[in-house]
């Protein structure tokens, strides 16, 4: 089914005959997903007058000049892609726009068998792709939620599973197809991780975004702008639309010893600002984000002490303990060890020094 729409951007009056005209046809082009195509041809032919033609280009987009007024023909040819003809009447003087979606072509084929037919034919079995071993490393460092980053690095998108609609949920071992490929950094055996950004509720309660890792993922055949992935293990479920972010996990590790907190360090105790997708309060084993990173001399593995303050008093109220999973310029993942209480955005984090083997608690 051809989805075109035809917008005239003035009214005028048809000219008469065919004149050459300076009124363009632009337009867009698009898969039946909705992901634009470039290198589509685009030929426009009117009765007695010179094709004319336009490719494409990286948004979708084509423009077509030197066409004469009244009806003309659309051809629009993409290999792989069954072709689109329509018709549309240019008026002089004013410009259209021609929206056309292309649906893939069906393949068929013409075999002549010379030789017996098999009582009980067998199909070739097909072939799983390869996954090459993935380093060891901390998953929680993968899949925690986090800060989004100012500027956020994305090496192309989810577009549907392979060989199937899209819309769906993605869980390990599932086969996708990524709209992203060796221009964009995918070659064959790159690991990447897939994530989304969320709402979620800030320490005054409004509301704020928050990045979600789904799952990791790795490249297993690559064109220059397209790709199949295969998930290697899903931190829930992935989804269309989830973008590809470099894979940076830190190593397996053992958390620092207990130790004091230190509520008045240098930098001060770290604020908890949100916790993961779907998640309104820690929990032990559940990940959250504090606003103290990299910069203010956060590590992965080290622990934080969880508290918030009393009213009226001085002294900090012990809520539990967490460890550092992964760590970014201004915010760090924390995972929630053990609470005494739920944690909260608001609630604060002090940094533990070794210097002390017991941990202390109020």
């Amino acid at each position: 089914m051809t989805l075109a729409i035809v917008a005239v951007a003035a009214m005028a009056s048809p000219a008469v005959g065919y004149q050459a005209t300076d009124s363009p046809i632009r337009g867009l082009v698009t898969d039946s997903s909705g992901g634009v195509l470039p290198g589509v041809t685009v030929v426009a032919t009117a009765d007695g007058r010179a094709p004319v033609d336009a490719v494409t280009d990286a948004s979708g987009g084509y423009e077509l000049h030197a066409l004469p007024a009244g009806p003309v023909t659309l051809t629009f040819q993409l290999e792989g892609f069954a072709s689109q003809v329509m018709r549309v009447n240019v008026h002089s003087g004013t410009a259209s726009r021609v929206v056309v979606r292309l649906e893939l072509a069906h393949l068929s084929e013409t075999v002549e068998v010379r030789a017996p037919v098999p009582t009980a034919p067998i199909a070739p079995a097909r072939r799983s792709p390869v996954v090459r071993p993935v380093p060891a490393h901390d998953r929680d460092s993968v899949c925690g939620p986090a800060k989004p980053e100012a500027t956020p690095s994305s090496l192309g998108t989810i577009k549907a599973g392979n060989g199937e609609a899209p819309g769906r949920l993605y869980a390990a071992g599932a086969e996708l197809i990524i709209d992203g490929g060796v221009a964009d950094g995918l070659d064959v055996g790159r690991n990447v991780v897939a994530r989304r950004y969320y709402h979620a509720w800030d320490a005054t309660k409004a509301d704020t975004v928050g990045e979600h890792s789904a799952g990791l993922l790795q490249i297993v055949s690559a064109r220059e702008r397209s790709s199949v992935a295969v998930v290697v293990y899903a931190c829930d479920e992935l989804r269309q639309g989830d973008f590809l972010a470099p894979f940076n996990p830190e190593p397996l590790r053992s958390s620092e010893p207990p130790g004091t907190p230190e509520y008045y360090s240098h930098y001060g105790a770290a604020r908890i600002l949100f916790a993961d997708e779907g998640q309104a309060l820690g929990a032990p084993r559940r990940m959250m984000v504090i606003d103290r990173g990299a910069a203010q001399g956060t590590r992965a593995g080290q622990r934080f002490t969880l508290f918030r303050q009393r009213r009226g008093s001085a002294s900090p109220e012990f809520v539990g303990d967490a460890v550092v999973v992964a760590v970014r310029i201004d915010s760090a993942t924390i995972r929630v060890d053990h609470v005494m209480d739920a944690i909260s955005a608001g609630d604060w984090a002090a940094p533990q020094t070794a210097a002390v083997a017991a941990r202390q608690r109020h």
